[in-house]
């Protein structure tokens, strides 16, 4: 089972998904990850996804990215089991996402939750510009994120996990540098069925948080 990925794989999987014509990959959407106006300008970033998987891929493309995206999901099944994520949540592929980040000199990503169930650091090369850094002890205060921790140390509990009362969502930020910033982060996403302790289903709780998150985004149906 793979728990992180390496250099020259975050350079393959660069040179897929920055590129024209890759689905996974608008260049003019920006984000605004804490949906509070604060918007990541200069950072660039691309998602591996099943609905970015088309046939407007060409197939050994394809094959590549799917095969690191299954990776990812695999790893954040055996954290979900490992932490005691309840059955009904547990990560689905078909709505995880594996992101590829590029961070130019400067550029940073201003202080935020995700809004996932979870996330997990799959690669980095600039840890200490990741704030909690991996020296910060306890990066986690919570026996869900630290259960999760203990299998990928940079890891936090996002939005959806803190609404089932798993923990607090984990605050974090990227710090800029004077030296480009390369990661990966896997997106642990439920099924958008699921029901939500406030009655809302994940689907409609996604889309309200999206409409705060992007410049621009395409609901999920």
């Amino acid at each position: 089972m793979r728990t992180s990925f390496e250099r020259e794989e975050y350079d393959r999987l660069h040179d897929c998904v920055f590129r024209d014509g890759y689905p996974g990959y608008k260049p003019t959407v920006k984000e605004i990850p804490n949906g509070d106006g604060k918007v990541d300008a200069e950072k660039r970033f691309a998602h591996v996804a099943p609905k970015y998987l088309t046939d407007a891929v060409p197939d050994e493309i394809r094959s590549f990215l799917n095969d690191y995206l299954e990776a990812a999901h695999l790893f954040a099944e055996t954290v979900s089991d490992a932490a005691g994520i309840p059955a009904a949540f547990r990560p689905d592929i078909r709505y995880g996402a594996l992101r590829v980040l590029h961070y130019p000199p400067g550029a940073v990503s201003n202080s935020h939750n995700d809004f996932s169930l979870f996330t997990l650091m799959m690669f980095r090369d600039r840890p200490e510009c990741f704030l909690p850094h991996r020296e910060t002890v306890p990066f986690g205060s919570d026996a869900t994120i630290r259960a999760i921790q203990k299998f990928n140390r940079q890891a936090h509990l996002g939005e959806i996990g803190e609404a089932l009362g798993l923990g607090k969502a984990t605050r974090h930020e990227v710090l800029p540098s004077t030296e480009v910033q390369r990661s990966i982060v896997y997106f642990a996403i439920p099924d958008h069925d699921a029901i939500l302790p406030s009655g809302e289903n994940v689907r409609d709780w996604l889309n309200e948080r999206m409409a705060r998150s992007r410049t621009e985004f395409k609901k999920y149906e």
